[in-house]
This record gives C-alpha cells, sequence and structure tokens, in this order.
C-alpha cells in the first residue's frame, strides 16, 4: 500500500516494523523507478558468540523481493533488507547453553555413578586377577591358578577366569611336557656324544677361524691327547698331523662354510706320532652349529682297504698258481705296448707258448704234480727273459712272452726274437724232478712281431696262436714266426665264419642226397643227407672248407640240426609221393660238438614230436672223433636217442687206430667202410682183402655194412 500510494510514512512505519528485529541490519524499500521510498539501519554490538558464527559460510545474510499488486499484478517496487546471523542465532545460542549445562551435569553425574560400578564389578578384579598373574609369574605365589569371584554370577570374568585356568592348566602340562623332553634330548645328546666317541672314524667340528668345535674320542687318540684339548684349539697347532698344508685344510673348510656344499678328499694323508702314513679318506660337510656354521670333518683310516684293494689289483691282473700276469693285465699292457713302438718306431715280440702233451702229465701224476711243474716252468721262463720283458700265463699251460725293444731294424730285431725264443725252448724242455720222478717236457712257440698293420691285441694273440699251432701240426717242440700265409689263412677263416652266420640266417644252405642201394637186390633202401653251401658270389664250396669252419664256430650245433629238420621234412615229402617207405631210412651226419651237446637229445626229441616223424627212419652216422674223447659220455648220449627209436651208424670205419673197440662198446647197428679201401677195391687186392674181412666181420656182430 505504500508503494503504490507513494506514502512515505507508511513505508517508515514498514521499515521501523523491520527494524524492531534485533539481527536486522537495515531496510530499504524501493518504487519502480529503483529509488528508495524508505531506508532505516541499526547499529547491533558484537557479542561473545560471534567466534562461533564466525565458522559459519555466511555472517551477514541479504535478503531481495519484488513487491507486486494483488488486483492488477503489477510491479510497484521491491524490498531489501539485511540480517546479522550472530544475531540471530543469540536465542538458540542462549537455550543451547542452557541444555549443554544441563546435559554436561547429568553426564558427569551418569559417568561418575559408571565409574563407581566400573571400579567395583570390572577394574577391581581385573587388578586382582592381573596381580595374580604378576605372583604367578614371579612364583612368589604358592596357589598354581587364579582364584574365582565370591559372585555366583556366571559373567565374563568368571569366564575370563575359568579360561585363563585353563590355559594354566595347558602350560602346566606343556611345562611337563617339555621338561621331560628336555631330560630325553639331555639323554640323547649325550647317547649322541657316547656314540660319536664310540666310532671307529675321526670326528671333529672347524670353525671359518680353523678352531676346533668338538673332537671325538678317536681323532683324540690318533693325535694322542685329550678331546677338551683340542676343543677350542687351532687346526695349525696339530699341524704334525697332516701331509696337506694347514692352508690347503682352511681353505677347504672356508669353501665348504660359505658355499654349504659337501667336499670329500679320497687320499688325504695323515702322519700318525710313530711316523706312520694313513690313507684317509676325508667327508667335509657345512653342519649348522648354533647361530653359526662349521665345517663338520668325517675321516676315516682307509689304508688297510687301499692294502687290500692293491692285493685285489694284483690278483685281478696276475696269476693265482704262478704269480704271473694274468690275460687281463696282458690286454692292458699290449696295448700300450703297441702305441710305444708305434712312437719310438722300436719293434717288439709276442710269443704264443703251449707246453706239449701236459694233459698226460695231469691225467697220469695228478694235478698237484701239473701245478708244481706249471710253477717250474713260469720260473724258467722268467729267467730266460730281460726284466723289462713281460712273462704272462693265459690259462693252463698256455704262456705268452712280450719281447720289448728288439729295435728299429727288422733284421736284428727278428735275429734278437730267434735267439730268445731258442733258448727258452731249451730251457723249458730241461729235465724236472719231482720225488723220485725225473719229468720231461717240451714247449712249441708261435711269434708274432709288431707293430703289425692293422692288428690289435686280439688280432695279435690270434696270430701267435695260429703259428703255434702250426708248430703242433708239424710236430712240437719247435719254433714258428707268424707268415703272410697263415694271415691270409686265418683271414679266410674269419670272413668264412662271417659268411656263414649269413648262410644260416638266409638259409643259403643246401641238402643233396646220396642214395643207399641194397648190393643183391640194387633196390633204394634209404639216404644219406650230404650238407652244400651255395655262395651267392663264389658258388658251391666244398664241404671239407666249410664244415671245419662250422665246427670251430660252434654253428655246427644250429646248422646240424637244421640238417636234421630239413631232411626229415624231405622224407616227409617222398613219403607224400610214395617213393619212402618205412623201412627205409635217412642218414645224417654228426658233428662231437652235437653230441657233447646238452640239450642235443632234449632238442632232437622236440623236432620228432613236432614233424610226427618216426623216429626209426632217423639214422645218426658218427665217427671215432665224435667218440674219442670221452667213450662214456658219448654212449650215454647215444643209448639216449636210441631209446627214441633212432639208429646209428660208424662212419669212415678203418681208419681209426682203435675202430674195432669201438664196435663192442657203442650201439651202433651200420658199418660204414671208409671210402680209402672201397675206392680201389677192383684194383688192390690188399683193399679187396680188407673190405672183405671188415664185411664178414661185421655181418658176424649183427651189423649193416655200407
Amino acid at each position: 500500500r505504500a508503494l503504490y500510494s507513494e506514502n512515505k510514512i507508511l513505508a517508515d512505519e514498514v521499515t521501523q516494523g523491520f527494524l524492531n528485529y534485533p539481527f536486522v541490519l537495515d531496510v530499504m524499500i524501493n518504487n519502480t523507478d529503483n529509488k528508495p521510498l524508505s531506508y532505516g539501519q541499526q547499529i547491533i554490538l558484537p557479542s561473545g558468540t560471534s567466534w562461533i558464527t564466525g565458522l559459519l559460510p555466511d555472517q551477514i545474510m541479504t535478503f531481495h523481493m519484488p513487491l507486486v499488486s494483488k488486483n492488477t499484478g503489477d510491479d510497484l517496487g521491491s524490498l531489501s533488507f539485511s540480517i546479522d546471523i550472530d544475531a540471530a542465532l543469540k536465542p538458540f545460542y542462549k537455550s543451547s547453553l542452557l541444555v549443554i549445562a544441563i546435559g554436561l551435569l547429568r553426564s558427569s553425574l551418569i559417568v561418575f555413578l559408571l565409574f563407581f560400578a566400573f571400579h567395583l564389578m570390572l577394574t577391581k578384579p581385573l587388578i586382582r586377577i592381573a596381580n595374580e598373574m604378576k605372583n604367578l609369574s614371579s612364583g612368589k605365589s604358592e596357589k598354581k591358578r587364579l582364584s574365582l569371584p565370591k559372585s555366583k554370577h556366571d559373567d565374563e570374568l568368571k569366564q575370563l577366569i575359568v579360561s585363563g585356568n585353563k590355559w594354566l592348566d595347558a602350560v602346566d602340562a606343556s611345562m611337563q611336557k617339555r621338561s621331560a623332553v628336555e631330560v630325553v634330548l639331555r639323554k640323547s645328546e649325550g647317547n649322541v656324544h657316547q656314540i660319536i666317541d664310540s666310532l671307529p672314524i675321526s670326528v671333529g667340528a672347524r670353525n671359518i677361524e680353523g678352531y676346533y668345535i668338538f673332537a671325538n674320542k678317536a681323532l683324540a687318540n690318533f693325535m694322542q691327547v685329550d678331546p677338551d684339548t683340542i676343543r677350542g684349539s687351532h687346526v695349525s697347532k696339530f699341524a704334525e698331523f697332516f701331509i696337506t698344508s694347514i692352508d690347503d685344510i682352511q681353505e677347504k673348510d672356508k669353501q665348504v662354510i660359505l658355499s654349504k656344499q659337501s667336499t670329500e678328499v679320497w687320499e688325504e694323508q695323515w702322519l700318525d706320532k710313530d711316523g706312520m702314513y694313513h690313507q684317509m679318506h676325508t667327508h667335509i660337510m657345512p653342519m649348522d652349529f648354533y647361530d653359526d656354521t662349521v665345517a663338520l670333518v668325517v675321516s676315516s683310516d682307509i689304508s688297510e682297504l687301499k692294502s687290500t684293494q692293491a692285493l685285489m689289483e694284483h690278483m685281478a691282473y696276475h696269476d693265482a698258481l704262478t704269480d704271473l700276469p694274468n690275460r687281463s693285465y696282458l690286454v692292458k699292457r699290449l696295448q700300450k705296448e703297441l702305441v710305444l713302438s708305434v712312437e719310438h718306431q722300436q719293434f717288439g715280440a709276442l710269443l704264443f707258448i703251449d707246453l706239449d702233451q701236459f694233459k698226460n702229465i695231469n691225467d697220469s701224476l695228478g694235478h698237484p704234480v701239473g701245478d708244481s711243474l706249471l710253477k717250474h716252468v713260469s720260473q724258467r721262463l722268467k729267467a730266460s727273459v730281460k726284466n723289462s720283458d713281460v712273462v704272462v700265463r693265459l690259462g693252463g699251460d698256455e704262456f705268452v712272452i712280450l719281447l720289448l725293444n728288439l729295435g728299429e731294424d727288422l733284421s736284428a730285431a727278428i735275429f734278437r726274437v730267434e735267439e730268445a725264443s731258442e733258448r727258452i725252448r731249451s730251457n723249458v724242455s730241461q729235465s724236472y724232478n719231482h720225488d723220485d720222478i725225473e719229468l720231461h717236457i717240451t714247449c712249441s712257440i708261435g711269434i708274432v712281431l709288431f707293430p703289425e698293420e692293422n692288428a690289435g691285441v686280439h688280432e695279435l694273440l690270434s696270430y701267435a696262436d695260429t703259428a703255434m699251432y702250426h708248430v703242433k701240426d708239424q710236430g712240437r717242440n719247435a719254433v714258428q714266426f707268424f707268415n703272410q700265409l697263415m694271415a691270409d689263412n686265418v683271414k679266410r677263416m674269419l670272413t668264412m665264419e662271417g659268411d656263414l652266420h649269413k648262410a644260416l640266417e638266409n638259409s643259403l644252405f643246401r641238402l643233396h642226397y646220396q642214395t643207399r642201394v641194397d648190393s643183391s637186390s640194387t633196390e633204394v633202401v634209404g639216404a644219406e643227407a650230404l650238407l652244400r653251401w651255395e655262395h651267392p658270389e663264389n658258388g658251391l664250396i666244398p664241404p671239407a672248407e666249410f664244415i671245419p669252419v662250422l665246427e670251430a664256430s660252434g654253428l655246427i650245433v644250429d646248422v646240424g640240426l637244421w640238417v636234421i629238420k630239413e631232411a626229415i621234412t624231405q622224407v616227409k615229402k617222398w613219403e607224400a609221393l610214395g617213393v619212402w617207405s618205412k623201412d627205409m631210412r635217412m642218414g645224417v651226419n654228426i658233428s662231437p660238438r652235437q653230441l657233447r651237446s646238452p640239450s642235443f637229445v632234449s632238442d632232437v626229441k622236440r623236432l620228432l614230436e613236432e614233424e610226427c616223424f618216426c623216429a626209426s627212419m632217423l639214422e645218426m652216422e658218427v665217427t671215432e672223433g665224435v667218440v674219442v674223447h670221452n667213450v662214456n659220455d658219448a654212449i650215454l648220449t647215444m643209448e639216449a636217442l636210441r631209446s627214441l627209436g633212432v639208429r646209428f651208424a660208424l662212419d669212415d670205419f678203418g681208419t681209426g687206430y682203435s675202430s674195432i673197440s669201438y664196435l663192442k662198446e657203442l650201439p651202433v647197428s651200420v658199418l660204414k667202410i671208409d671210402k680209402s679201401f672201397v675206392r680201389d677195391i677192383t684194383s688192390d687186392p690188399n683193399d679187396r682183402i680188407l673190405v672183405e674181412a671188415i664185411s664178414t666181420m661185421g655181418n658176424m656182430l649183427g651189423l649193416q655194412v655200407v
């Protein structure tokens, strides 16, 4: 209304009405021209609460609002005023101060009451519990448990005390166990010390500075002091007992301690008080000793072991009977000498020596006499050569001598070897006296010179052996150098042996069959299987060439079994064709190796069963050579086969020196006269007479004669 009527008095009344509020600072009423129609202000004095109001973001707040006519809605002007926030909040501050004062008083009272109650109900019991715990820990209290409160309430304090007593029970039990464990540990520690002291090996521990931490009795006894004397002493104090320098010993200890890795010294040498050397095998190991790492040194005396090893090594490389080096030593030594002979261009010689007819002495006078003779021979062999030469016993009655450093000239070397070999042969052939018996023995010597092109140890031994057997074939008691012809024969034999293996694997053997005819009726009554070898390059090889190689290599056992099986297969084919009858027999040759084979009888039996073959159609042909070495064993084998139905024929009859005596011992049914008698039967009357006599004798003995 004041603005509408431009009534300043009415506007001043409005302004004064605003200023009646103690917190209003000024008031202004403006007309539509924004000119003041009324203005008023008042001064408000600062109060003691202004520091609180000062914390607020605005201490003075100004308000401005337009004034609009209710009837027309026209803008009549505006009203502006400012207020002091501190003065506006003064009533609030007064009431709040009263509330705070009353609240503080009430709270103080409550705190006092709570403190009093807390002291009685909690603090005092806790102080009591703390004192009891303190007395328990100091050991002054006679009680071993906390006392329960008099109150019967099951409150937290009671639960705390009960839990504490349980904890004390557990601690007490743990302490008792610990005490028991400590007793056991002390006892165990004492046992460990006792065990270590009882050990026959030296045990000690040194720190990184080289001082002994402890030592057992064995170490102290070796140094002839008390263990307590060693403990705490520096290792240098006992330097007289070590061949190794003290610096080296400390360096090894330091390396073990710093790297924490064990090491060992295989042959450490110690020296005892008497000046005797001891070989020690020492282990140095890191060991935690309280808060430090030390070197645990364990040393065992291996002096006796080394002596035993040396003895065993000597036994491994020497013959037990003659104490000469053996084959193992020979192989190692000859390998070494072959290298040296090439490097120094010096010839050497290998002499293979075999005693002649030594078996007769063993068989007639017994092995003790034979052993004594071998000892005498070994002494004579050593006396026949220089100290630098090597005399070896291969075994049985076989010896080998290495003649070394024979010079660079081949002719001179051969001369020296001939001279030495003749001296050896002469010395060996001198008589030996045993009790009242004078024994005589000779030797056959095969010689090969080295270095030989492309010849190693075993080849040289084979060459010398071949030369020695050449002496045997020529009548014994002589010397023979190995020559190229022999080398070619040996090479041919080795090559043939390899080819024979391939022939067996690749089925290159063949069987040819020679019929057996009844002389009275001219009917075929059987056949003999003859082994043939069809070489892929050399064609048909004569049996006289490859059969001895089969015998020597042992292949004859497998090949012989193949012959029997192949012959049986062929007979079954002929049976199927109707050209073979049950009363006919197939002859197969049996070698000495086959007859001596432990599995020969079982192999033949198995073969007959597998092929369902009638054993009576199988005839095995043997010669005197099959049985001459062991008649009894041969008879047992032949009887076992004859019990299966197999028949036997004695082949090449008449060539042996005792064939007639075998006729009454061997279980043979057929007598085959050797071809050397039959070949000239029509032109040589002597052969005819011999064949007639043998045939008549065979018929009278009930044998078939072929």
